[in-house]
């Protein structure tokens, strides 16, 4: 069996290298160069308590592969696991705080609700008028994405995958039970072709003849100068959409949670620079007048109910791994991409049938 895979992020990499640890022939075609893509412009925020109650047993699957997979590919992923705050800042929303806490609790996770006051005595400094409800989840933290990425992509080297960076897909053609993949003007030919592009997705679908339409999600991070690390757990303010974190050396991470946009764009803007230095300031006061070293934009992509596109469609050896959404990619692509691979390799796989391509 030889299997193409579009995209080399976290959940394309994750599917090739379990699929190349059962000895299957693997070419990973990544358009630009690693981390180019969503995996390598994230926050690293990762914890089980994730929007959607569906996807909290592949978060916690995720979570226990990144304490396993660092030692099989021989690559440390820098994973501090300091616990993750959600915050309300309306009443509306101290709600879904609450419902959260109660669905991680049904999975045996150990969850509380907490105060804005109790907030701060975690992080010293938080003004716990910026919120009216919070919850705590100690299994969770921040993972540096890049590593991840390097070290799954050392991984499936070991295992025998070729990875092919600046070799954007061009056509896929459909020939007989096999496909035609073409690459900077050479063919490669494949039983299986998994889409794990991102935000390109739905141009690679097109190139078989789907239309997909998985939603197009821009998003924009930034970070500062270094101070004296004190912000342990990673924090989402799930009313405005503002995330921030505190890496090692003492950078200050956050961003806005993005908004669907009709086309690619990954250029920067000031609206977002002020929206987010005013959020964040009200929320962590000790962050005034901080340099703002570097911002980025970044895509991602959503499957049109809100949950991934994972599986066969109906094109005979074409499968979809997309999709995965709004501050959820690593959270749950290892775990994702472990049974994806056991998709294709066993034909079946019940554990993913929430996720089919074809339930649209």
């Amino acid at each position: 069996m030889k299997v193409g895979v579009v995209g080399a992020g976290v959940m394309g990499l994750s599917t090739a290298y379990f699929l190349s640890k059962s000895g299957i022939d693997v070419t990973v075609f990544e358009q630009k160069y690693l981390l180019y893509g969503a995996s390598g412009r994230n926050s690293g925020g990762v914890s089980p308590m994730v929007d959607r109650e569906e996807l909290i047993p592949f978060a916690l699957e995720s979570l226990r592969l990144y304490d396993t997979l660092p030692s099989e590919v021989n690559f440390n992923f820098l994973f501090r696991k300091n616990g993750y705050i959600k915050l309300a800042s309306d009443e509306g929303d101290a709600e879904k705080i609450r419902e959260g806490v109660s669905v991680l609790r049904r999975f045996g996770i150990s969850s509380k609700v907490i105060s804005p006051e109790e907030v701060k005595e975690i992080i010293p400094d938080f003004n716990p008028d910026s919120a009216v409800l919070a919850s705590y989840c100690r299994e969770g933290g921040v993972i540096f994405p890049w590593p991840v990425v390097w070290g799954l992509a050392r991984g499936c080297r070991e295992n025998g995958v070729e990875i092919r960076t600046e070799a954007r897909v061009e056509k896929i053609e459909r020939n007989g039970s096999r496909f035609t993949v073409h690459v900077n003007g050479e063919k490669y030919e494949f039983d299986f072709v998994v889409n794990s592009a991102g935000a390109w997705s739905n141009e690679v679908s097109r190139m078989v003849g789907i239309e997909q339409n998985n939603m197009i999600i821009k998003e924009e991070v930034c970070v500062t100068e270094s101070i004296k690390p004190y912000i342990n757990p990673y924090i989402y303010d799930i009313t405005s959409g503002l995330y921030v974190t505190q890496t090692a050396r003492g950078e200050i991470i956050g961003g806005i949670t993005g908004k669907s946009v009709d086309r690619i764009d990954t250029s920067s803007t000031v609206e977002f620079a002020v929206r987010y230095a005013k959020g964040v300031t009200r929320m962590i006061p000790k962050l005034k007048g901080l340099a703002m070293l570097r911002q980025w934009a970044g895509v991602y992509d959503e499957g049109r109910d809100g949950l991934p596109v994972v599986g066969f469609t109906e094109i005979d050896g074409f499968v979809q791994a997309n999709g995965l959404g709004k501050h959820r990619g690593m959270m749950i692509a290892p775990a994702l991409g472990k049974e994806l691979a056991k998709l294709i390799e066993r034909g079946e796989n019940s554990a993913i049938k929430k996720f089919d391509p074809q339930r649209f």
